[in-house]
């Protein structure tokens, strides 16, 4: 099925119109005027999501963004069905700042760095397609007045393992009624974060395996009963973190816990257990001294043992299922970092800067 999207810019919009036609999507390009005239335009293509510029007001237009999206959050408060994903594309690499601040007042589902969209368009249109299909299935949940719960596909095995507050959370009234916040509540805080989902980089610290062996994407297939299935599996792969220890207990047959372990102890074991597959280690950045691998860092994405690496100092809007940060010494040292450190970690930075 050929979506529509409805990309509201004031510049040139030709190729970006390009880029996303060659990804299945039918894209219009609505030049804005006033907020009024705007709106008239956006609603008479009946779209399934709108893309706009941060700024609008360059080329003639007389409003910005963050208006016409409010609009649209607004409208479907009282009528769910007119709730649609609104996405944010700029070419200032300063959006982050801007994003943060509207992601707070529920504007947008994601942005795009215009940059960005041209050299991954199949990975930005995969993503918008998954927004559009997402909405419709959160509807069709909430019109049957069925359990968002769904949304996320558990595994039968792992369903009484689940953090019991995202499921609280998704029977709250505010998620229930509202299509965007069930959406951006599952794609922020279970799908984009670490937590009881794991991505790739995460999921080789936690099994001691480096991505690149010759077999890597065998020992994936053998993971097939915990990944992720949900909504925005598509746009990012991902395994139940619960499901991962399941797999080491009941196939590995190891009834000792995955985390005592240091890679060379795991591979190990994965092969002794999978024979047939070609594996490797997976090795940290070039000072780590130590290989109980369990996380990333959150700058270069190299595993980490939680004990070495550097946590920063609590976000507490942070949901209580998500892990904890952490950086490299490396990533303190090159991003300075040193200032977002606990006072813990800023003394024991200095020491190891100190070569104490």
């Amino acid at each position: 099925m050929v979506y529509k999207v409805v990309y509201i810019e004031d510049q040139d919009a030709e190729s970006v119109i390009h880029d996303l036609s060659q990804c299945d999507l039918e894209v219009v390009h609505c030049h804005p005027g006033t907020f009024k005239e705007t709106i008239t335009k956006v609603d008479s293509h009946k779209p399934d999501l709108i893309l706009m510029d941060f700024r609008l007001m360059q080329g003639g237009g007389e409003v910005n963004a963050p208006a016409i999206a409010q609009y649209y959050r607004s409208l479907s408060i009282d009528n769910s069905s007119l709730c649609l994903p609104v996405v944010l594309l700029s070419n200032d690499t300063k959006i982050h700042g801007f994003y943060d601040d509207f992601t707070s007042h529920d504007l947008f589902d994601f942005f795009i760095i215009k940059e960005n969209l041209s050299e991954n368009k199949e990975k930005y249109s995969l993503l918008m397609k998954e927004h559009i299909e997402s909405y419709k299935f959160i509807s069709t949940l909430q019109a049957r007045e069925e359990d968002l719960t769904e949304l996320l596909k558990v595994p039968k095995k792992l369903e009484l393992d689940i953090d019991p507050r995202i499921k609280e959370t998704l029977r709250n009234k505010k998620y229930k009624s509202n299509i965007y916040m069930a959406s951006k509540f599952i794609f922020n805080n279970v799908v984009k974060s670490i937590g009881v989902l794991i991505g790739e980089d995460v999921l080789s610290a936690r099994l001691g395996i480096d991505k690149s062996s010759e077999s890597w994407d065998e020992l994936c297939s053998q993971l097939k009963e915990c990944e992720y299935t949900g909504i925005y599996s598509g746009s990012y792969r991902r395994w139940w973190a619960d499901g991962i220890e399941v797999w080491w207990n009941e196939t590995i047959e190891e009834s000792n816990h995955l985390r005592r372990f240091n890679s060379e102890e795991k591979l190990t074991v994965i092969c002794s257990k999978l024979p047939g597959l070609k594996l490797k280690k997976v090795e940290g950045d070039l000072n780590t001294k130590t290989d109980n691998f369990w996380t990333i860092c959150q700058c270069s994405l190299l595993p980490v043992d939680p004990s070495e690496a550097f946590e920063i100092q609590a976000d507490l809007t942070l949901m209580p299922w998500l892990d904890t940060q952490y950086y490299s010494y490396e990533s303190v040292r090159d991003y300075d970092l040193n200032d977002q450190l606990t006072d813990i970690e800023k003394s024991r930075y200095k020491d190891i800067a100190r070569g104490i």
